[in-house]
């Protein structure tokens, strides 16, 4: 397979369905960020639990938890409905931890840094036709 480099302005692609490893949902509708359904995991850290919400645009760093995390911390991220962990293999190439993956539609996915600050991430889109699509329909449609 061929491999194309795009740059994506951060806040321009919307997540619309995010999966954990054994297909569960990930996408929250009764959490909203930038009013659009938050992507949501189980976090751990040093013994806490709880669940952490994430912005659904790419490049946008926004989220919200009850734990305490500081830049540096390193947590554990699970799916919430099946408690799958989405960890994968592959190291950060900044912070040497392994990072964590969030399955999209048709083989895609987003990779990212577990490391609380650190903004090393991957978008990787399989049906290119069909996620340009949807991100100019999403740029046509008017901002109230």
């Amino acid at each position: 397979m061929e491999e194309i480099t795009v740059r994506v302005p951060s806040g321009k692609f919307r997540i619309k369905e995010g999966r954990c490893p054994n297909g569960c949902s990930l996408m929250n509708k009764k959490k909203l960020l930038s009013g659009k359904p938050a992507i949501t995991a189980e976090v751990r850290l040093r013994g806490d639990v709880s669940l952490i919400h994430f912005n659904p645009y790419y490049g946008v760093y926004e989220y919200e938890t009850d734990v305490d995390l500081h830049p540096g911390d390193s947590v554990d991220l699970y799916c919430p409905h099946c408690k799958a962990s989405l960890t994968v293999p592959e190291l950060c190439g900044m912070c040497r931890v392994h990072m964590f993956a969030i399955q999209l539609p048709d083989g895609g996915e987003v990779r990212a840094c577990p490391i609380v600050g650190c903004r090393n991430h991957r978008l990787t889109i399989i049906d290119l036709d069909a996620q340009f699509a949807e991100f100019y329909e999403e740029e046509r449609k008017p901002k109230m």
